[in-house]
């Protein structure tokens, strides 16, 4: 019986339906009340489980005298409900040949489409600062961060490091040389594992750029013009990867 019941369920009846099917097979057409009583379950619902029944085409009805019977379809249908289903599922096979490949160009679409978002003021600027922190992902950096503003350099050390902290990949970062970019080291050489300083002088870098899974940041912490944007487009990333790199192994063979 365990697995009759499990051969019924993959017509998508529930144990309920199938306690009910298999009785009504039992004591043929009866009204709801008489099967109700012989499963010992409450009138109502055995009406009720009937009419999902009906609905999914495994019963059916009939009015005798103001008394309305139940009955269920014989066990040689089921064999004509698999050949429906059989065909049902050959025909979404035979769709999905032309559906998947239009799916998969709209997902394309998707990812070579640049998702743009932008920020503004000291607010916006650490909400960048969560975007970078919220995986545990390696960031690459390029920065000139001297000129960092108070509030942002102190939920860069009160929020931003320890969250880094916690995790696992370590980040990367270029900047221009000074007291407080030397400062910064010190205290987040936790969150990264390289640290390579530029000369102001010669290569002053206006901007902070951030690169990251598929999106590159860039922003400004200039007074008159504190703003900011995140790109999320797969190749624009890569390419300031590569970017972070020449400067990277540039700035190596200059120093030693």
């Amino acid at each position: 019986m365990l697995n009759l019941r499990s051969f019924l369920k993959n017509f998508d009846l529930n144990n309920k339906e199938i306690e009910i099917y298999l009785a009504s097979l039992k004591y043929g057409s009866q009204p709801a009340s008489i099967i109700a009583k012989k499963l010992n379950l409450p009138r109502t619902t055995t009406r009720f489980i009937f009419e999902e029944l009906i609905k999914k085409g495994f019963a059916g009805k009939i009015q005798r005298k103001k008394v309305i019977y139940f009955n269920c379809i014989n066990p040689e249908l089921l064999e004509y409900k698999l050949l429906e289903k059989k065909a049902k599922v050959q025909k979404l096979i035979n769709d999905s040949q032309t559906f998947i490949p239009i799916l998969n160009t709209i997902k394309q679409s998707k990812i070579n489409k640049s998702n743009v978002l932008y920020f503004e003021g000291i607010e916006g600027l650490c909400r960048m600062l969560d975007d970078f922190a919220t995986k545990d992902q390696t960031v690459l950096y390029i920065s000139g961060h001297n000129m960092m503003h108070p509030k942002i350099r102190e939920y860069t050390y009160n929020v931003y490091i320890p969250t880094c902290n916690k995790h696992k990949n370590k980040n990367k970062i270029i900047l221009n040389d000074g007291e407080k970019a030397r400062e910064y080291k010190k205290i987040a050489s936790e969150s990264y594992d390289e640290f390579i300083f530029v000369d102001f002088q010669k290569f002053p870098f206006t901007l902070t750029t951030a690169i990251y899974g598929d999106k590159t940041a860039f922003w400004s912490y200039d007074p008159k013009d504190m703003s900011g944007v995140i790109i999320e487009n797969r190749l624009i990333a890569d390419n300031m990867r590569t970017v972070f790199q020449i400067i990277r192994e540039f700035t190596n063979k200059t120093n030693n």
